[in-house]
């Protein structure tokens, strides 16, 4: 009996030995696996278009997520109508209009932000301006969806400016019910802006690619540029054009083109008072009242 007692007892001490063994080889394949996946996410995000101090404070998800907006965004260039490599690179190929166009778009991106709108509502690229305007960042934006970041009311209006059919609108989180505009208008910075006007339906295969409308993006930015936590909305004049790309209708050697996204420059429309208003000859002032009846007007 004693020497049964004596080989169960070595046996279970091989036996947590073994155990042991086991949990440390799995702790260092894990320790193992979680380096070289650091490691791939570490020399995936060297490779994004973004400075280093950026990149290496990015979590996995961001990675992911600016990557992926990348690779889209190399697709819309390549592929779009006319391609924008030889713009990019520099080639002297590309026409004097092209040119024009370009030095247009970054003379005027001084005053605002530009930024490309996928088909699917989601920002492919935003400049770092942004911060300057509405005090969000360029990494949080690219990527995400456009209608995480304008108001309710203005989804429609924007689903309809990218041509986004109404069918596919919830997907692309499009809220077809807009809220009211005065629950928002007590968390809002700017909640004396009015509401911009709704546009008519259109179909945009059928309408010019060119682009210009007034939304609701939000902004942590007070009147007097300070950031604050929780987010108000400032209005935002987009003017821009859809950027499409030649598709062959199947069965047939006729040529459609295939609106892929929107290409636009965005100026933020500060709430002005009315002594800040700069009068010239052409104009005059005119009061009313809440029933939209005058009581008053100069004389001029």
């Amino acid at each position: 009996p004693a020497e049964n007692k004596q080989s169960r007892s070595q046996a279970s001490s091989q036996r947590e030995a073994l155990q042991n063994l086991r949990k440390e080889k799995s702790r260092n394949a894990a320790r193992s696996r979680r380096g070289k996946e650091n490691f791939e996410f570490f020399e995936l995000a060297k490779m994004l278009p973004l400075p280093g101090a950026i990149t290496s404070q990015l979590d996995k998800a961001s990675v992911i997520r600016l990557t992926i907006s990348y690779l889209h965004m190399r697709t819309f260039a390549s592929q779009g109508d006319p391609p924008w490599s030889p713009l990019l690179e520099g080639d002297s190929n590309c026409s004097k209009g092209e040119q024009e166009t370009s030095n247009h778009m970054k003379r005027k991106s001084l005053d605002g932000f530009v930024f490309v709108v996928s088909q699917e509502g989601r920002f492919l690229y935003i400049s770092e301006t942004v911060s300057i305007y509405l005090g969000l960042s360029q990494v949080e934006l690219t990527g995400s969806s456009v209608f995480d970041y304008i108001h309710p009311a203005d989804h429609v209006e924007m689903a309809e400016r990218l041509g986004i059919r109404p069918h596919l609108r919830a997907e692309a989180g499009c809220h077809t019910a807009p809220e009211s505009a005065s629950s928002s208008a007590s968390t809002s910075s700017l909640a004396g802006t009015p509401e911009p006007a709704p546009s008519s339906p259109h179909s945009p295969a059928d309408d010019p690619p060119e682009r210009g409308f007034f939304i609701r993006m939000k902004s942590t930015l007070t009147k007097r540029g300070l950031h604050v936590k929780s987010s108000g909305y400032k209005v935002i004049h987009v003017t821009g054009r859809i950027r499409c790309r030649p598709a062959l209708v199947p069965g047939s050697t006729r040529s459609v083109r295939r609106p892929m996204g929107l290409v636009a420059l965005a100026h933020t429309l500060p709430p002005s008072t009315l002594n800040e208003v700069r009068m010239e000859s052409h104009m005059f002032v005119f009061r009313v009242n809440m029933d939209l009846q005058v009581t008053y007007c100069e004389n001029r």
